[in-house]
């Protein structure tokens, strides 16, 4: 999965490839529209043939997994009422909101003070990671921790750019803007169904995702003792390392959207919104962060 959010959760679980579409229907309110509606756009007989059986297979496991543990189709059985598709979407838009807000607030306060918003920054991002921590072994995130997370974030990212800002002007513009774009192609790529994501794939651009992480230690550690910044001094690396990272959170941000649609059809309790709207945000913020990162480096090499 593509991030551990949605990997610890039984409701994102046995996806296989994706999108996800069963012979049988899903119990509940949702489930058969959502079928009806990927049967329409993918149901070819060859993709069909190919993938019915294991999909059968992953369907059946995961009822059982789902019921022994309380889950998916226990609470649509008994009574609860179910997420939908809105329901995450409108919790992700809250997030991002509150984590725009939140920055701009940073930034208006802390603007004129680049030094301030970094430390700021600094603190907010390690707030940020323990609270992501839990976040990733909670099965149900409630309300309060996700707000929670996009105010740290909020604060982090946005004492970021408005250092950056500060010394390459017009940089945070287009990081917004950039950001604005990677989003609105990927879900338009998504909700197409022209790009689908598999769990071969996923494997793929977790090893690279992997890859950046440790290369993006690396340079801190070199930056500590050295002073030198591997994504600065050599800028052809730093683009093509930030270019690679965008491609691999664009795949992950389909994959968000896709298990999200199958937490929806397996009866997923309303309340979970919250729990796919901050995997969702996660991987959008990291794209962020990956576009600032690339407007920077364009905007010192100028």
């Amino acid at each position: 999965m593509s991030n551990p959010v949605m990997t610890k959760n039984p409701y994102f679980q046995n996806t296989g490839v994706r999108p996800n579409q069963y012979s049988q229907p899903t119990p509940n309110q949702y489930g058969t529209q959502y079928q009806t509606d990927y049967a329409q756009q993918y149901g070819a007989p060859s993709y069909q043939q190919r993938y019915g059986n294991q999909f059968d297979a992953q369907e059946a496991a995961f009822q059982a997994q789902a019921a022994q543990a309380g889950g998916a189709f226990t609470s649509a059985r008994s009574g609860v009422e179910t997420m939908s598709y809105s329901d995450a979407m409108n919790k992700t838009g809250i997030l991002l909101g509150v984590t725009v807000v939140t920055g701009l607030l940073t930034v208006m306060l802390l603007g004129s003070a680049p030094g301030a918003m970094i430390s700021l920054a600094m603190v907010s991002t390690i707030a940020a990671f323990i609270v992501g921590m839990v976040i990733a072994f909670k099965r149900m995130v409630p309300s309060g921790l996700a707000i929670a997370y996009a105010v740290l974030e909020g604060v982090a990212l946005g004492g970021l750019t408005g250092a950056i800002n500060f010394i390459y002007p017009g940089v945070a513009m287009e990081a917004i803007l950039g950001t604005v774009v990677v989003v609105g192609v990927t879900l338009a790529l998504h909700y197409s169904g022209k790009v689908r994501t598999t769990a071969k794939g996923m494997k793929y651009v977790l090893i690279i995702a992997l890859a950046g992480i440790i290369f993006g230690i690396v340079n801190m550690l070199i930056m500590a003792f050295t002073g030198n910044n591997l994504y600065f001094s050599n800028p052809t690396l730093g683009i093509l390392v930030g270019v690679v990272m965008i491609l691999v959170a664009a795949y992950m941000l389909i994959n968000d959207f896709e298990s999200v649609q199958y937490a929806v059809a397996n009866g997923a309790p309303r309340e979970f919104a919250w729990t796919a709207a901050i995997g969702i945000v996660m991987t959008i913020l990291w794209i962020y962060v990956e576009v600032l990162r690339i407007a920077a480096i364009l905007a010192s090499d100028r």
